[in-house]
């Protein structure tokens, strides 16, 4: 017996199952492209590139080469794990939670750090 979302999957053209990218904050921002070019930067040279990068997160080479090539890119628990393995990848990443906090720091409607509550 098949769920719904499978029986809805085989009635959709193969190319509409991928899974919807984030536009709004990812692409406006290169967050996704930055990632990835930190992960090929770290990886590509390699010579077993995707099976070092599948072994690095914890997931399969296939995942990996889907990584490397820009299709898709990895999930929490996957970047987690390369941030653990890798210090240039913990590095960028750290580099892109500075770069929000900065732009937070400049909008007027935000108050950083005001964790106080009245009552």
């Amino acid at each position: 017996m098949r769920n719904d979302r499978s029986i809805l999957d085989h009635d959709r053209a193969f190319s509409d199952r991928k899974l919807p990218s984030m536009n709004g904050v990812i692409s406006n921002i290169g967050v996704r492209d930055r990632l990835l070019g930190a992960i090929g930067r770290e990886f590509r040279p390699l010579r077993c590139a995707a099976e070092m990068l599948a072994r690095a997160a914890g997931r399969t080479p296939r995942a990996a080469k889907n990584w490397l090539s820009g299709t898709n890119a990895p999930d929490a628990e996957a970047l987690i794990e390369l941030m653990a393995s890798c210090n240039t990848i913990a590095d960028e990443v750290n580099a892109l939670v500075e770069e929000r906090r900065k732009a937070r720091e400049q909008c007027p409607g935000s108050k950083s750090g005001s964790g106080t509550s009245s009552g």
